[in-house]
């Protein structure tokens, strides 16, 4: 029978939240207004599914929440693997397509991305508000409380 087969769902859209790095860390600090669904969420979870592929922001990812694995490996634009490369790769995406299941040997073995892997070993801290990561701080001018946060942490 086929009760056992995977399931394994897709969306472009962002399921979670925490699917995205933090908005210290981004260069459009807005683009959190605009990920995370509840439906979408609630769906995934009504559905099972063993793993969701997912799109929308074009960052790397390989993280099990809650039992199910999402991953996003986003071919992107040109630009964004010129100008970050880290934060898009995912496998060996930038060198051939990723394979994530096989009917012969199952799922791939969780794959290092940047963002996923680093919120395996770090805390999310949505709470700092008033910090920016050095290279988003560049970006913008300095207000009245404002700090910049430690990029790479230690241990990273």
């Amino acid at each position: 029978g086929t009760e056992f087969l995977p399931i394994i769902s897709f969306s472009h859209f962002v399921p979670r939240l925490e699917l995205n790095p933090e908005k210290r860390f981004l260069f459009l600090p807005t683009l959190a207004k605009a990920v995370g669904s509840r439906f979408l969420e609630k769906r995934i979870r009504k559905l099972q599914s063993t793993m969701h592929v997912f799109g929308h922001t074009h960052f790397g990812w390989d993280a099990t929440l809650d039992g199910t694995r999402y991953v996003q490996a986003a071919l992107g634009y040109p630009q964004e693997w010129q100008t970050r490369r880290m934060s898009m790769e995912i496998g060996n995406l930038y060198e051939e397509p990723i394979i994530l299941w096989s009917s012969s040997s199952g799922f791939v073995p969780p794959m290092r991305a940047r963002w996923s892997s680093y919120y395996q070993k770090f805390p999310r801290k949505p709470s700092i508000t008033h910090a920016l990561a050095p290279y988003v701080a560049s970006a913008y001018t300095r207000v009245d409380g404002g700090e910049i946060c430690e990029w790479p942490p230690k241990g990273f």
